[in-house]
């Protein structure tokens, strides 16, 4: 039989190392977090619709509504433009939210989601979870053709459903 004393040992060893592992942790994410404080530059006028774009020497973005101040996500009305008989909806990344995220369209004609900017973890894989679709966006940019939507409200999130937007079919 083992010596009780050094069972004793073992667990203050394996929570020594837990706890090291903790303080590593929260350090990791609050690097992280400081890393998403990097000004964002508009390409553009500041209307619905225009993408917003990193300046070339941005880091990638990480998900405001995961790591950011617990604030709700800023709700920016976006406009589809019609190109080749198809709604394209343009969301960019401003500040670690989709911009922007509030989009109204025409159940006559179908809809193409285009998002662009530099993100990381979660926000780089946006979601449709009512309709099942995922992208990546984690090289830059990912196009998303939805097709035909039924009149409802459709949502589209970041990988963990908590960075939000809303495409309302009329």
């Amino acid at each position: 039989m083992a010596d009780p004393r050094s069972r004793g040992f073992e667990v203050l060893l394996f929570v020594a190392i837990a706890a090291g592992a903790a303080v590593a942790i929260v350090l990791g994410s609050m690097a992280l977090r400081s890393r998403n404080d990097v000004p964002m530059t508009q390409s553009g006028a500041s209307s619905p619709g225009v993408v917003a774009k990193s300046s070339a020497s941005a880091e990638p973005q990480i998900c405001a509504s995961c790591w950011g101040n617990g604030s709700p996500d800023p709700q920016v009305a976006g406009k589809a433009v019609v190109e080749d008989g198809v709604q394209v909806l343009r969301v960019g990344l401003v500040g670690g939210y989709y911009e922007p995220n509030g989009f109204t369209v025409q159940a006559a004609l179908p809809v193409t989601v285009v998002f662009s900017g530099q993100a990381e973890g979660c926000l780089a894989e946006p979601e449709f979870p009512e309709l099942g679709v995922k992208a990546d966006l984690s090289s830059g940019t990912a196009t998303v053709a939805l097709g035909l939507l039924k009149p409802g409200t459709y949502s589209f999130t970041c990988s963990m459903g908590v960075n939000e937007g809303t495409i309302t079919v009329e």
